[in-house]
């Protein structure tokens, strides 16, 4: 059975909510932050084709408040892929 470390993500408002399995293969951290980069993606789509530049302004604090938590969970989730991959390599 493999030993499990988990990794508080960073930037969470409580450190013991939502982890990172260190000991996952490189290949399912990589796929984790990709879907999240693809979220990322998304969300920066519909303001790049948002019509109403008025309701654009009210919007924007709450698409970054959304962004934030994606993009430090997919560096996040790249960084643990690397190690995987430096120790699956070694």
């Amino acid at each position: 059975m493999p030993d499990l470390k988990l990794i508080p993500l960073r930037h969470q408002p409580f450190e013991d909510v939502l982890f990172i399995n260190a000991a996952a293969s490189a290949e399912h951290l990589f796929e984790a932050a990709s879907r999240r980069l693809q979220a990322l993606e998304d969300l920066l789509q519909v303001l790049e084709n948002h019509d109403s530049a008025e309701s654009l302004l009210q919007e924007t604090a709450r698409l970054a408040w959304a962004l934030a938590p994606l993009a430090s969970e997919a560096r996040q989730l790249y960084e643990a892929a690397q190690q995987a991959q430096m120790r699956s390599s070694a």
